[in-house]
């Protein structure tokens, strides 16, 4: 009777999967710090796909603060913005981004916050809401 050995999880077969899938490559850098930071340190009865979903959550909840903090939104007004978007599938207007803005933005300026504000909107969608399922 012959045992078999287990190989070793290869930390960059992974990375190079997630490299290759165009939806998980706005999440690359956040997948790649938990196989480097977090894969190592479970132990083999623990679930992966668990702690994967408590840094995802703990790394969620992060960015939309500090998006909030950034641009001065208010975190229900794009609380609304990102449900809205998982509902409709649609990125918020532009009174939509001005009504989460907690301050009202000179006519000269409105333009530019917008597309800012949209951009980091956008950019938190593709990372957090897209192709991962569950809520905002």
């Amino acid at each position: 009777m012959t045992q078999t050995k287990q190989s070793p999880v290869n930390p960059g077969r992974f990375i190079d999967l997630v490299a290759g899938e165009i939806q998980l490559r706005s999440k690359r850098a956040l997948i790649e710090l938990f196989i480097e930071e977090n894969l190592p340190k479970l132990k083999p009865n623990e679930n992966v796909i668990k702690a994967f979903e408590n840094y995802w959550t703990a790394n969620k909840k992060e960015a939309f603060s500090k998006l909030c903090a950034e641009e001065n939104l208010s975190p229900q007004e794009l609380e609304k913005i990102l449900n809205h978007y998982t509902f409709a599938n649609r990125m918020p207007r532009d009174q939509e981004i001005v009504d989460t803005l907690n301050f009202k933005p000179r006519i000269l300026e409105r333009k530019p916050i917008i597309e800012r504000v949209a951009d980091k909107i956008e950019s938190f969608i593709d990372t957090f809401v897209e192709g991962m399922g569950g809520s905002v």
